[in-house]
């Protein structure tokens, strides 16, 4: 099949790109399959070239390429004026009929969920038919009969990796019905990962030249982070073509330069405390990394990674990782606390910016106490720098005042004033709003004079990081600066007054002081009128004056925020019919424009732009921002001209010299760079990568069509060994059978590529079935210790004894780490029962029968298994499934028999005691265990025992406990 430009533009016209030029007429296109202004030109442009060849396409971080996925779901959706009509015609052009009919089958892989909701939004918001929408296939979508009567109607699925890849192993879907694939997210897919594994079926069952694969990416960085990363890549994709659209491509810059909105940057100096904690930390960063350093002479720290300057960003926490990777478990108690610290300290530079003085004091505290009970704790707590943090920390928030000793009063009573340090931020948030207001005044007036009839509100949106920071800047907003503050205050004082109420012993004046500041601030938010005893010293009424002097501003403001709390409620009334508006309000100092604050938590990267549509803002303030939403805005601005007076206003708020303006640029240069090495990559790509058409044993076996088959009936092809030699007489044992949830992991990919033929199945015994004898339960580390906690590793142990003869445990190692249980240091002279070492021997000690198999990579594995099965016959699938499930009352009064073979009773063996059944005898009223052993050695099974009297039972287990069996 032959795809010209031509005919792909002929198409896409309606996305911006160029006519039909080979003279063909053209039908006339009533509703353009994606209406105009909805996708840039440059999106439009890298439609056409994508869809004519293959490949992946890497964007810049915010330029839409979810949109682009969203175009091509769209037109391969559409059969009138989409992929069929075109397939139609040059069908038509070349034989002079008409052969393909049916829908296109398109699956859409590598989006989360929140994508899959973006994606249909979209297509809703395009006109898209109902009919034409995709499918989204998820675990409640039925079971696999329900989904091949989806699949065989056609259209457009979205589906997960690891649904997919069992409906082609299992037959529910054959790959030779699939027309293409939609990638998302490709920088993920590896020699190893389930997508590849998807491809690998797919491109092994139909000509590559007749299936598409069509892969985007936003992440241009992670596809550098190896030897080789963006080779491998496309040889797992199998695609040729590498496209590039950073910023600062032509295409790009030309379409979003057009019509920019108009951007105020604002640059907020940090408090001198704030400037103090700042410094501090990057004095604590600059310690733990001279530690480190002096503690680690075999390694290497000479990249610029590891500059103080970098420590800002969380590139510099996966630097540090990985260079001591290799060398984790040499490394002693105190290396590894001092990454930890490293962690935690660049958290704070973020943290102080971003959380109000109360929150930051709370958080620091926290980290003291946990160090304080840890066995191992944080260094950096101990220098001078930390000191200074606490100290400069604490006196955001209040400071204790002593009067000078007199003769009279040689020992001043102390006085706690409340400082309260607000975020710098929030003035400066609040100034933008009043200049904003001011501007919309005066353009109101200018409206009402020239008779306008746009009379409605302006919009503002602020963008915040998360939902931590709307709830505070709302309060401070509607409620006021000292209301906000001084609620935080109050719950800050509950908090630490019930945790001190707890300490027995002699209270410390800082600690009466908190004490007493509760009960009056308490006082003053609620306006609770109780008697006060003025009975005390003139001290304290002195004091008790000049605090309520220090919060008479607060219930000013309270009593201005009271003002516009009935208008708050009914909007918030309002609000809750649509859940786009649910962080609108009205701020108590402006009148006029109405405010919708939203978190980028809550809002997907690829969502802001649906976003910035449906609330059509007038104006942008971003009190914290990203590449990907400053991006959006760009494009929305790009899509939605004006006349320059009337076009987008943005407020960028940045602290100045600070950690937040260091983070967005050091993700800028990491893009851009990152760009770069592509471009130049692109131009020295070796030709042997550009021209992979599936891997070789693939290529072979479809040109001999000698592809086997799995179970079901010899239809799914595999990879399979080429090799003919004549030292190869015995045919290799390939069957397997693999529990379905096991294809998360990589194995089963690395298994099926190397030749292996996989069973998807449903086991409730073990995760891999090599044989009637072989059972293997797979355990990555993080997941053995887990289940040696929990003791679910126990009861499966017990099910593979009990079904199986050779029952093992396969103990998978990260071939990036070191190929041991415990760090040599933790290895002490004495045993504890605690330790993972010991639970294993113990396990091992129950289980005389569990072989543990050590695996240093998923390859290691993959020749395990085959040792295993060489002297076996294959697994009987069938009898797999049925294992361990809920047996009959028959088989529970019988004793069973092990097979110690490939089906063969070993007869030599005493019977195996049926656990079942003895489960059963114990649960008898009046057995002991003492009592059941002397049931057993009388009885072959609980038929004998029920066929009893009541005298033999009387003999057998005793007067009493032989009664109760009786009755």
């Amino acid at each position: 099949m032959t795809r010209t430009a031509n005919n792909t533009n002929k198409r896409s016209r309606d996305n911006g790109g160029k006519g039909d030029s080979n003279g063909r007429k053209k039908k006339k296109v009533e509703q353009p399959l994606i209406p105009d202004g909805i996708l840039p030109s440059y999106l439009a442009t890298a439609f056409g070239e994508i869809y004519d060849n293959d490949g992946l396409a890497i964007f810049g971080s915010g330029l839409g390429w979810l949109s682009l996925m969203a175009a091509f779901v769209r037109f391969y959706a559409d059969t009138e004026e989409g992929h069929l009509s075109i397939i139609q015609e040059e069908e038509k052009f070349s034989t002079g009929r008409v052969m393909t009919t049916k829908k296109p089958l398109v699956l859409v892989l590598g989006l989360r969920d929140e994508e899959h909701q973006t994606l249909k939004t979209m297509l809703e918001n395009w006109g898209t038919p109902g009919e034409t929408m995709p499918t989204i296939i998820t675990n409640e979508s039925g079971q696999g009969k329900d989904r091949a009567q989806l699949y065989q109607r056609g259209g457009i699925f979205c589906v997960t990796s690891r649904i997919l890849i069992v409906d082609l192993l299992d037959n529910t879907l054959s790959a030779k019905d699939v027309d293409g694939m939609l990638i998302g997210h490709a920088d993920k897919v590896n020699n190893d990962s389930t997508e590849a594994f998807i491809i690998r079926i797919y491109t092994s069952q139909k000509r590559r030249d007749r299936c598409f694969i069509k892969a985007f990416t936003d992440s241009p960085e992670y596809l550098l982070s190896g030897f080789a990363k963006v080779d491998k890549t496309l040889k797992a994709l199998q695609v040729r073509h590498l496209y590039l659209y950073p910023r600062f491509h032509d295409a790009v810059k030309n379409e979003l330069e057009q019509n920019t909105p108009h951007v105020q940057e604002l640059h907020q100096d940090l408090s001198p405390s704030m400037k103090e904690i700042q410094t501090a930390i990057v004095t604590a960063v600059q310690a733990c990394m001279k530690q480190l350093k002096k503690s680690t002479p075999f390694v290497e720290w000479v990249s610029d990674d590891f500059a103080i300057e970098n420590c800002v960003t969380s590139a510099f926490d996966r630097a540090v990782t990985r260079q001591l990777e290799k060398d984790w478990h040499r490394l002693s108690f105190s290396i590894k606390q001092l990454v930890t610290d490293l962690k935690t300290l660049r958290t704070l530079f973020s943290s102080l910016i971003q959380y109000d003085c109360i929150s930051f004091w709370k958080l620091i505290s926290s980290i003291k106490t946990l160090s304080a009970a840890s066995r191992n704790p944080s260094l950096w707590l101990l220098t001078d720098a930390a000191n200074l943090i606490f100290q400069r920390a604490k006196e955001r928030m209040y400071k204790i005042h002593r009067d000078k000793p007199t003769k009279d009063l040689p020992q001043p009573v102390g006085r706690l004033i409340p400082i309260l340090e607000e975020n710098p931020k929030w003035r400066l948030l609040k100034k933008v709003l009043l200049e904003i207001e001011e501007t919309e005044k005066k353009q109101q007036q200018q409206r009402s004079q020239s008779d306008s009839r746009d009379q409605t509100p302006a919009t503002i949106m602020v963008v915040v990081k998360d939902d931590r920071t709307v709830d505070v800047v709302k309060s401070y907003l509607v409620k006021g600066r000292d209301w906000t503050m001084t609620k935080r205050w109050l719950n800050y004082l509950e908090q630490y007054n019930d945790r001190r109420s707890i300490v027995t012993g002699k209270m410390s004046e800082e600690s009466r002081l908190l004490l007493e500041e509760e009960s009056r601030v308490r006082n003053i938010l609620f306006r609770k009128k109780k008697s006060r005893d003025m009975t005390g010293s003139n001290e304290d009424r002195e004091r008790q004056a000049i605090l309520e002097e220090a919060v008479e501003e607060t219930e000013h403001d309270i009593e201005k925020s009271r003002k516009t709390t009935a208008e708050e409620l009914i909007v918030e009334e309002q609000e809750e019919e649509d859940g786009t508006y649910n962080n609108m309000f009205q701020p108590f100092f402006i009148e006029e424009p109405r405010v919708i604050i939203k978190s980028l938590s809550s809002i997907d990267s690829t969502a802001v732009g649906l976003v910035l549509a449906d609330l059509a803002p007038d104006h942008v303030v971003l009190y914290d921002f990203d590449i990907s939403l400053v991006r959006s805005i760009e494009v929305y601005a790009a899509l939605n001209p004006l006349r320059k007076e009337n076009r987008l206003q943005v407020y960028f708020l940045m602290f100045a010299a600070s950690s937040e303006q260091k983070v967005f640029t050091k993700a800028l240069e990491r893009e851009q760079s990152a760009f770069e090495r592509l471009i130049n990559h692109k131009q020295t790509m070796p030709p042997p990568v550009l021209q992979v058409e599936g891997t070789q044993e693939m290529q072979q076996a479809l040109a001999n069509g000698s592809v086997a088959g799995t179970y079901k009936n010899g239809t799914l092809p595999l990879s399979m060994d080429t090799r003919r030699g004549a030292g190869k007489a015995k045919a290799e044992k390939r069957d397997i059978a693999v529990d379905v949830r096991e294809f998360r992991s990589a194995l089963p990919s690395i298994l099926h590529r190397s030749g292996m033929r996989l069973a998807p199945v449903t086991l409730i015994v073990g995760d891999f079935i090599l044989s009637n004898v072989h059972c293997v339960e797979r355990k990555s580390l993080s997941d053995l210790f887990g289940s040696l906690s929990n003791g679910r590793l126990y009861d499966q142990a017990v099910a593979m004894s009990k079904y199986y003869a050779c029952p093992c445990l396969l103990i998978e190692f990260d071939p990036a780490k070191s190929f041991c249980l415990q760090n040599s240091n933790e290895l002490g002279m004495d045993i504890k029962t605690d330790s993972v070492c010991s639970k294993i021997a113990t396990l091992t000690s129950s289980f005389p029968k569990l072989r543990i198999l050590w695996s240093r990579t998923p390859h290691e594995t993959l020749r395990l298994f085959k040792e295993l099965k060489v002297n076996h016959d294959e697994v009987d699938v069938a009898k797999a499934i049925e294992v361990g499930k809920s047996e009959s009352l028959d088989v529970l009064l019988q004793t069973e028999k092990i097979s110690k073979g490939d089906g063969v009773e070993d007869d030599d063996e005493e019977d195996e005691i049926n656990e079942a059944g003895r489960d059963m005898l114990l649960h008898l009223p009046g057995v002991n265990v003492h009592i059941a052993r002397k049931i057993m050695q009388e009885c072959d099974s609980l038929s004998d025992l029920i066929a009893m009297n009541r005298d033999q039972l009387r003999a057998l287990a005793g007067p009493v406990p032989g009664q109760k069996l009786f009755t």
